[in-house]
């Protein structure tokens, strides 16, 4: 299932280094500038600007497979809305995602060259470096913090959402880095913006950023080495020195994570009593799970029903993404969602290994995409993020680097020699082992 219709090979029609500048790129750039720097409320105006110049593009339109299992996650959701107590805050939250879907329908079908990803990048970054993450390190330089921790402006105000947000920019950061030729001016553009993020993480004092960046880290370096294993002392020294540059309270922090193999001593992971509350309302959770294991409490319902299960919590969160859904639309829901990120990854990762001798830049290029949308991932451990539009746009530029890199890999296939002799009265067809993720 790859979408309404299949577009043949418009990916790889154009000049390799020609950027295209159709309605719908200007439209998606318009609004990714938006929501980064949170300076302008008119995103909702210019998606629909978005969504009606997808009628003007010639190409045929692009319904991705991950797309369709996010409209899946919010018909279930739906049905849930038919038997929540909250009928008001999920309705809201139900318009919020329905948003969210034609959003990522704008977003796939903007991309479509490697040259018009190259460039997103480099925007996305350039974006996120000069508004909330020069806003946090001047903060943080000027006071301006949370207990001690780096903030950036709304929506960044939160620590813990900041470093998860930062991960998710490191990999546009290392993309333009590992996507480059070696010496360009672009490959010092990427890592130069990957030093700050990298900061960034360590002086937020998120112990669960930190420990998807070295969950996500040490993989992606064990890789690197067998290929360029300057790059990897490079990237160490760099993650050192912002370790070595960290505050004491940035180790104190890190000490309390030895609190949290205990429940009789989890309060004592932090002074401000958070890891206690965060326990108390994982418990609440898994009541709820267990009270609505199908259709859940409703999408976006779960502070309402925190505070109805234990009024003397009030209405908090769940810090964690992935219990946060199961208490929202249910187990059905969360095994939706698992399955729209599951199909990215898996053909992020075949079109990665497919293009790595023919395009290994395409090949590098997502790879450290996916570095940066699995550490999101793992911060979602942590915090709750299925809300916000920044990985569903992860994910549709993941999608697009990679069925970019799959187009250009059957070119390259298809216009070579056969390896030996075809047999009579067969033939070969080239393309049909490309998959339409």
């Amino acid at each position: 299932m790859s979408g309404i219709s299949v577009a043949s090979g418009s990916e790889t029609s154009r000049p390799p280094q020609a950027l295209t500048w159709t309605p719908t790129f200007v439209a998606f750039l318009a609004y990714v500038c938006i929501m980064v720097t949170a300076r302008l409320h008119i995103a909702t105006a210019v998606m629909a600007v978005g969504l009606m110049t997808l009628f003007l593009q010639h190409e045929s339109l692009r319904v991705p497979r991950f797309l369709w299992l996010f409209a899946a996650w919010i018909v279930w959701a739906s049905i849930g809305f038919t038997m929540t107590r909250y009928p008001d805050r999920v309705w809201d939250s139900l318009t919020e995602h329905g948003k969210l879907v034609l959003v990522t329908l704008v977003a796939v079908n903007a991309l479509r060259t490697a040259t018009q990803v190259r460039y997103f990048l480099l925007f996305v970054l350039v974006s996120y470096l000069l508004f909330p993450a020069r806003s946090a390190l001047v903060g943080y330089v000027t006071g301006n913090t949370l207990f001690g921790r780096a903030i950036g402006p709304i929506p960044y105000e939160n620590p813990n959402d900041l470093a998860a947000l930062t991960i998710l920019m490191l990999g546009p950061a290392l993309a333009v880095w590992g996507g480059s030729a070696r010496g360009s001016l672009l490959r010092w553009v990427g890592l130069a913006g990957a030093a700050p993020l990298i900061v960034i993480i360590v002086l937020t004092q998120s112990r669960g950023a930190l420990l998807a960046l070295v969950a996500t880290a040490l993989p992606s370096a064990l890789a690197l080495a067998r290929r360029r294993p300057r790059t990897v002392i490079a990237l160490a020294a760099l993650l050192g020195l912002a370790l070595y540059l960290a505050p004491p309270a940035f180790w104190k922090r890190m000490e309390g994570l030895g609190k949290a193999t205990s429940v009789a001593t989890i309060g004592e992971m932090d002074p401000e009593g958070s890891a206690r509350q965060r326990f108390a309302v994982l418990q609440n959770a898994m009541r709820m799970v267990q009270d609505h294991p199908l259709l859940g409490v409703g999408l976006g319902a779960y502070g309402l029903a925190n505070a109805h299960y234990n009024p003397a919590l009030g209405n908090l969160d769940t810090h964690n993404t992935y219990l946060n859904i199961s208490a929202g639309p249910g187990l059905p829901g969360l095994v939706l969602f698992l399955a729209l990120v599951t199909s990215v990854l898996r053909y992020a990762h075949a079109a990665s290994r497919r293009a790595s001798r023919t395009f290994p830049a395409q090949s590098e290029r997502i790879r450290w995409l996916l570095f940066g949308l699995i550490g999101y991932l793992i911060a979602g451990l942590f915090g709750s993020y299925a809300r916000l539009s920044f990985p569903y746009l992860a994910l549709a530029l993941v999608w697009c680097a990679s069925r970019i890199a799959s187009a250009s890999s059957l070119s390259a296939h298809a216009i070579q020699p056969p390896a030996g002799p075809t047999p009579s009265g067969s033939r070969r067809r080239w393309g049909a082992w490309l998959p339409t993720g």
